[in-house]
């Protein structure tokens, strides 16, 4: 069989082609080739934080593999079968350790047993899934699927020195279909704030923002867990989480230095009374990162979201030349959606 060939700067042309395509590389055991990769970005070629994606997925499935060095712009990847077992990845800076745990949950995920991961790295850093948004948003939706990772932060990483370590486990898959395309009547605002390693009670300042912000313009009423975090570094989070009848959004947001705790956290309630204005079932963010666990779970499924994404398209298109068959539907910016048929 060739390898399947893929071109790293079409669509968003980032990091999310990468991942996608070991991910499906390893399950379906098709190899790939990869060129002119982020070659639209600043400094191009794979950063460190790709890198571990590459390693961590090569060690899972026993792969062999080409370019995979600092600034390389092409890639190839042949995957062996994936096989369950006890891991350790490192990192090595504040690149986002749950990227790697997205790359390969499901794939181990497929391989019949039990596994367990540990990884160092970026728990808490700008343009990734915070560990919280990880664990409480993205893990309660792909459970709907028949993805149940265990995940457990062991000390947080802020950017940029990152340091932080978290662990998973996750067994064995039994896939089921996922339908998100209404997402019904709101049931709860849950909110999440945490610090590490600040002074003057950032987290429950930034927690208070939020939920008069929420009370005053929309007589929200939230509920709140609070979190002095053990961290390698310092900084703060909050995660504003919309759980409905049917779908479910999240928002998270990242202390920045110079950036008050009252306007983290009015920041976080505008998005989420903006999401709550719109349409769709899930947040754009999520919507992208459910479109490699619906290929895999292979049980199909749509998923409505109030913004189609640049990103989305570009996971969708590297499904499409996996063989499997996906689209979204509306325009970019506005409300749609995606699609995964059975297969």
């Amino acid at each position: 069989m060739g390898l399947i060939q893929i071109d790293g700067a079409q669509g968003e042309g980032g990091g999310q082609i990468v991942r996608t395509a070991l991910a499906l590389a390893a399950v379906t055991g098709q190899g790939f080739e990869l060129s002119r990769i982020r070659a639209g970005r600043p400094r191009s070629g794979l950063r460190p934080q790709h890198l571990a994606a590459v390693r961590a997925a090569a060690l899972i499935c026993a792969a062999r593999v080409g370019g995979a060095f600092d600034g390389s712009p092409d890639l190839r990847f042949e995957p062996g079968p994936v096989a369950s077992g006890e891991f350790h990845f490192e990192i090595g800076t504040a690149g986002a350790a749950t990227l790697v745990l997205q790359t390969v949950l499901g794939p181990l995920a497929t391989a019949g047993g039990a596994s367990r991961l540990e990884v160092v790295g970026g728990t808490h850093v700008p343009a990734s899934p915070s560990f919280h948004y990880l664990a409480n948003h993205w893990a309660s939706v792909v459970g709907r699927l028949g993805l149940l990772p265990r995940l457990s932060l062991t000390r947080a990483g802020f950017y940029p020195p990152g340091g932080g370590e978290v662990r998973a486990e996750v067994g064995a898959w039994r896939p089921a279909s996922l339908f998100l395309e209404e997402r019904g009547g709101l049931v709860s605002v849950q909110g999440t704030s945490g610090a590490g390693r600040l002074k003057g009670d950032v987290a429950r300042r930034q927690r208070d923002a939020a939920q008069a912000w929420l009370w005053e313009r929309r007589r929200l009423e939230t509920t709140w867990e609070v979190l002095d975090l053990e961290a390698a570094s310092p900084g703060s989070f909050l995660l504003l989480e919309a759980v409905f009848e049917n779908g479910r959004a999240g928002f998270g947001l990242l202390g920045e230095r110079g950036l008050g705790a009252e306007l983290l956290g009015e920041r976080g309630a505008r998005r989420l009374l903006k999401f709550l204005d719109g349409e769709g079932a899930v947040d754009a963010q999520l919507a992208d990162q459910l479109a490699v666990p619906l290929a895999l779970a292979r049980g199909g499924g749509r998923v409505s979201t109030g913004e189609v994404t640049s990103h989305l398209e570009t996971v969708v298109s590297v499904l499409c030349r996996f063989g499997i068959p996906a689209r979204t539907w509306g325009r970019r910016g506005g409300p749609g959606g995606l699609e995964v048929e059975r297969c």
